[in-house]
């Protein structure tokens, strides 16, 4: 008896290694197949991405060769104080042309529109646009024409006409700011070591300016100001110490003023703090990077 149960066992326990390794093996396959899937699942996202890269350049080559304006480049000239516009000059060049061509530049802003005539030959024109110095939300667009045949082609869009003045800040710093806080909820705020960095339209150089200032804004008006000194560069301006009384709840903007040579006043807001208590102060949220423009 003893003979027959342990064969029994015997066979119950090769039976039990039979199916382990069966078990072992399904799980193998498993595992490969998982794993083929998700190699076959990357594979087939990178062609789509492919895919889709090559619809989009076959787009924009279809695109292209539908539009007439082969190249352009936009100037800016100067800033003119009768019209309080930025009278900007464009070059553009054309695919295809005839002798009767016509083509007149469209400024957009809103619902106000300024057209400008092109002059030029063998598809090379030139003319000068007037934009606003306030403007938000700019188009610019290439109205052609020839015999009974007109399109209109957009040439570029801005955020802001801000973007094209003569005077751009292209960075700042400064030191702090420093808060003291009295028991009487009053207090005095510090920035130190100021300083701004200008430039002029796409890296030309600065217009001669004027009344280069540094200040502490507090609520929107003027708590405190200094007068700019010229830095390590020409077109950079410092000062020191900078200090305004606040209060809690005070709005402080810490600014950079100059006017140029045209009458424009540029104001660059370089940051700004909410006043709380016990010599804390919070960052402005939302405040724009455009600067305020003035005229003299």
């Amino acid at each position: 008896m003893c003979g027959k149960g342990d064969k029994m066992r015997t066979g119950t326990l090769v039976l039990c290694v039979i199916l382990l390794g069966l078990n072992l093996w399904q799980l193998r396959q498993l595992s490969d197949l998982r794993e083929a899937l998700q190699s076959a699942e990357t594979n087939l996202q990178m062609e789509t991405r492919r895919l889709d890269e090559r619809v989009q350049a076959v787009q924009r080559a279809a695109g292209d060769a539908d539009k007439l304006v082969q190249d352009w480049e936009f100037q800016s000239l100067e800033v003119d104080p009768a019209s309080r516009c930025l009278r900007a000059k464009v070059f553009l060049q054309l695919k295809e042309w005839q002798e009767d061509t016509q083509v007149r530049l469209t400024v957009v802003q809103g619902s106000e529109t300024r057209e400008a005539v092109m002059s030029g030959e063998a598809g090379q024109y030139t003319g000068t646009a007037e934009i606003p110095v306030n403007s938000q939300a700019l188009r610019l667009l290439a109205n052609v024409s020839a015999g009974g045949f007109q399109k209109e082609e957009d040439l570029f869009a801005w955020d802001s006409a801000s973007m094209l003045l003569p005077v751009q800040c292209s960075s700042w710093g400064y030191g702090g700011p420093e808060y003291v806080w009295n028991a009487d909820k009053t207090g005095v705020l510090t920035v130190t070591g100021c300083d701004a960095n200008l430039t002029g339209f796409e890296g030309k150089n600065v217009p001669q300016l004027s009344g280069q200032v540094f200040r502490l804004r507090r609520n929107e008006e003027i708590a405190a100001e200094k007068t700019a000194m010229f830095g390590e560069t020409i077109d950079q301006y410092t000062c020191g110490e900078l200090s305004a009384e606040v209060r809690l709840g005070d709005q402080i903007l810490l600014t950079f003023f100059c006017r140029d040579e045209f009458g424009l006043g540029y104001e660059f807001f370089l940051d700004g703090w909410i006043v709380r208590e016990k010599g804390v102060v919070d960052s402005v949220p939302n405040w724009t990077r455009s600067p305020r423009l003035t005229w003299s």
